[in-house]
Protein backbone atom coordinates (compact mmCIF):
# COMPACT_ATOMS: atom_id res chain seq x y z
CA UNK A 1 0.00 0.00 0.00
CA UNK A 2 2.96 2.31 0.61
CA UNK A 3 3.87 2.36 -3.09
CA UNK A 4 0.24 2.89 -4.12
CA UNK A 5 -0.09 5.84 -1.79
CA UNK A 6 3.19 7.41 -2.94
CA UNK A 7 2.18 7.10 -6.60
CA UNK A 8 -1.31 8.45 -6.02
CA UNK A 9 -0.07 11.36 -3.91
CA UNK A 10 2.50 12.22 -6.61
CA UNK A 11 -0.33 12.47 -9.15
CA UNK A 12 -2.11 14.92 -6.87
CA UNK A 13 -5.57 13.89 -8.00
CA UNK A 14 -6.81 12.00 -4.95
CA UNK A 15 -8.27 8.58 -5.58
CA UNK A 16 -9.34 5.46 -3.75
CA UNK A 17 -7.59 2.40 -2.40
CA UNK A 18 -9.70 -0.61 -1.48
CA UNK A 19 -8.19 -3.53 0.42
CA UNK A 20 -9.71 -6.91 1.09
CA UNK A 21 -9.99 -7.80 4.76
CA UNK A 22 -12.37 -10.44 6.17
CA UNK A 23 -15.34 -10.96 8.41
CA UNK A 24 -12.82 -12.74 10.64
CA UNK A 25 -11.52 -9.30 11.64
CA UNK A 26 -14.82 -8.98 13.53
CA UNK A 27 -15.56 -12.65 14.30
CA UNK A 28 -13.61 -15.84 14.82
CA UNK A 29 -13.41 -19.48 13.96
CA UNK A 30 -11.46 -22.07 15.87
CA UNK A 31 -7.95 -22.14 14.45
CA UNK A 32 -8.22 -18.67 12.90
CA UNK A 33 -6.24 -16.68 15.48
CA UNK A 34 -3.34 -15.56 13.28
CA UNK A 35 -5.54 -14.90 10.24
CA UNK A 36 -8.14 -13.03 12.31
CA UNK A 37 -5.44 -10.94 13.97
CA UNK A 38 -3.88 -10.02 10.62
CA UNK A 39 -7.22 -8.90 9.22
CA UNK A 40 -8.09 -6.91 12.35
CA UNK A 41 -4.69 -5.23 12.03
CA UNK A 42 -5.50 -4.32 8.42
CA UNK A 43 -8.79 -2.78 9.55
CA UNK A 44 -6.95 -0.69 12.17
CA UNK A 45 -4.19 0.26 9.76
CA UNK A 46 -6.51 1.68 7.12
CA UNK A 47 -8.20 3.89 9.72
CA UNK A 48 -4.84 5.44 10.62
CA UNK A 49 -3.70 5.73 6.99
CA UNK A 50 -7.03 7.29 6.02
CA UNK A 51 -6.34 10.06 8.54
CA UNK A 52 -2.83 10.55 7.15
CA UNK A 53 -3.93 10.98 3.52
CA UNK A 54 -7.48 12.37 3.72
CA UNK A 55 -6.48 16.01 3.18
CA UNK A 56 -4.95 15.00 -0.18
CA UNK A 57 -8.29 13.63 -1.36
CA UNK A 58 -7.10 10.03 -1.18
CA UNK A 59 -9.58 7.60 0.39
CA UNK A 60 -8.60 4.23 1.89
CA UNK A 61 -11.19 1.57 2.77
CA UNK A 62 -11.60 -2.18 3.20
CA UNK A 63 -14.22 -4.64 2.14
CA UNK A 64 -14.67 -7.47 4.64
CA UNK A 65 -16.24 -10.43 2.85
CA UNK A 66 -18.27 -12.94 4.82
CA UNK A 67 -18.83 -16.52 3.70
CA UNK A 68 -18.41 -16.14 -0.05
CA UNK A 69 -18.92 -19.04 -2.45
CA UNK A 70 -15.52 -19.14 -4.13
CA UNK A 71 -13.12 -21.87 -5.21
CA UNK A 72 -11.17 -21.18 -1.98
CA UNK A 73 -14.25 -21.90 0.15
CA UNK A 74 -15.03 -25.01 -1.89
CA UNK A 75 -11.65 -26.45 -0.94
CA UNK A 76 -13.09 -26.79 2.57
CA UNK A 77 -16.85 -27.27 2.10
CA UNK A 78 -19.21 -28.90 -0.38
CA UNK A 79 -22.92 -28.28 -1.01
CA UNK A 80 -23.96 -30.20 2.11
CA UNK A 81 -21.43 -28.71 4.52
CA UNK A 82 -22.13 -25.20 3.17
CA UNK A 83 -25.80 -25.40 4.18
CA UNK A 84 -25.24 -24.40 7.85
CA UNK A 85 -23.28 -21.32 6.76
CA UNK A 86 -26.19 -20.21 4.59
CA UNK A 87 -28.71 -21.08 7.32
CA UNK A 88 -26.84 -18.90 9.86
CA UNK A 89 -26.76 -15.98 7.42
CA UNK A 90 -29.85 -13.76 7.73
CA UNK A 91 -30.04 -13.48 3.93
CA UNK A 92 -30.18 -17.32 3.81
CA UNK A 93 -27.43 -17.80 1.24
CA UNK A 94 -23.70 -17.73 0.77
CA UNK A 95 -22.27 -14.58 -0.69
CA UNK A 96 -21.17 -14.31 -4.30
CA UNK A 97 -17.95 -12.78 -5.58
CA UNK A 98 -19.97 -10.06 -7.27
CA UNK A 99 -21.55 -9.10 -3.92
CA UNK A 100 -18.08 -8.14 -2.71
CA UNK A 101 -16.93 -6.77 -6.05
CA UNK A 102 -19.88 -4.40 -6.31
CA UNK A 103 -19.03 -2.85 -2.93
CA UNK A 104 -15.34 -2.54 -3.88
CA UNK A 105 -16.26 -0.83 -7.15
CA UNK A 106 -18.69 1.50 -5.37
CA UNK A 107 -15.95 2.53 -2.94
CA UNK A 108 -13.91 3.70 -5.96
CA UNK A 109 -16.68 5.90 -7.36
CA UNK A 110 -17.59 9.52 -6.70
CA UNK A 111 -20.74 8.21 -5.00
CA UNK A 112 -18.45 7.13 -2.12
CA UNK A 113 -16.49 10.39 -2.12
CA UNK A 114 -17.02 10.98 1.61
CA UNK A 115 -16.26 7.41 2.73
CA UNK A 116 -12.78 6.78 4.10
CA UNK A 117 -11.22 4.69 6.84
CA UNK A 118 -14.07 2.20 6.77
CA UNK A 119 -14.15 -1.59 6.84
CA UNK A 120 -17.42 -2.62 5.25
CA UNK A 121 -18.78 -6.06 6.04
CA UNK A 122 -20.25 -7.78 3.01
CA UNK A 123 -21.65 -10.81 4.78
CA UNK A 124 -25.42 -10.91 4.39
CA UNK A 125 -25.70 -10.13 8.13
CA UNK A 126 -23.65 -13.15 9.22
CA UNK A 127 -21.67 -11.26 11.85
CA UNK A 128 -24.62 -9.49 13.46
CA UNK A 129 -24.35 -10.26 17.15
CA UNK A 130 -26.74 -12.87 18.46
CA UNK A 131 -27.48 -14.43 15.09
CA UNK A 132 -25.66 -17.68 15.86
Amino acid sequence: MKSEIEAMLAQGAGGAIVNTSSWLAKGALSGSAAYSASKAALDAMIRAIALDVAASGLRVNNVNPGIIDTPMLRRFVDEETAKPWAAFTPMQRLGKAEDVGDVAVWLCTDEARFVTGQSILVDGGYTIAGMR
